[in-house]
């Protein structure tokens, strides 16, 4: 059911709990701190959206590719895979479940390259060690791990017609709105948070932004809406 978030296999499968997450990571926990595990998220969540960016992709699917990369470390070690390999087939597969279409295997290479060399050459000095049929093998394990689950809901679109619909500094609230969202992709939230959490995060995050009275207004606007907003939105087709 992609069109439906609420019988979708997002919701029911993959809305995990936070004590999942830790329970699974006890074995790279054993070699790395919390705080040094956090980080090797998040630098291979940027990996993503720089290697997303140069190949001038979506942010939605870049968005995707990162949340297959939470899932499959979410039930894995890193040990398991190699997210230098792991992170370019997240976007290798998201790019064609989002219909973006699929990126050429030479070019996604010779951007990888081109990205550790001129963008992480501080992490590493060696050149992109994969080929083509490291990625296309990856790929299968990566299915297999995300049990074929590839449908992922984002907020992005609801959050344009929440800003729509709050009809005041739309361009200051959804830029603001819009790195919120960015940066959710680089933490756990994106592995467990509940969609009208997170829809209440974004809200709250805009109706700060707003002074005096403007707070009121935006969130009696948006408080208006906010439990049948996303249930309508959720179950439009993508």
């Amino acid at each position: 059911m992609a069109g439906n978030f609420w019988q979708s296999s997002h919701y029911q499968q993959w809305i995990l709990d936070k004590q999942d997450l830790v329970r699974e990571r006890q074995l790279d926990l054993q070699i790395l701190s919390e705080e040094e595990y956090q980080k090797i998220g998040i630098f291979f969540s940027n990996f993503i959206q720089i290697l997303g960016e140069q190949l001038k992709l979506k942010q939605q699917v870049i968005a995707t590719a990162t949340v297959y990369f939470k899932r499959f470390y979410a039930r894995n070690s890193l040990k398991c895979i190699d997210p230098l390999l792991l992170s370019p087939t997240c976007v290798f597969l998201a790019s064609k479940v989002e219909e973006f279409g699929v990126i050429s295997n030479s070019r996604l290479i010779t951007t990888c390259q081109t990205v550790l060399k001129n963008k992480l050459n501080y992490a590493y000095t060696q050149e992109f060690p994969y080929r083509t049929n490291h990625i296309l093998e990856c790929e299968f394990y990566l299915l297999e791990n995300l049990d074929c689950c590839l449908i992922v809901f984002q907020p992005y679109r609801p959050l344009l017609q929440l800003v729509q619909d709050i009809g005041q500094h739309e361009d200051q609230l959804l830029a603001l709105a819009w790195r919120v969202v960015n940066d959710s992709l680089r933490t756990d939230l994106s592995c467990y948070i509940h969609i009208s959490n997170s829809y209440r995060m974004f809200t709250n995050c805009m109706c700060y932004y707003a002074k005096g009275s403007q707070i009121m207004v935006c969130r009696a606007k948006c408080g208006h809406r906010q439990n049948t907003r996303n249930i309508q939105i959720y179950n439009q087709p993508i």
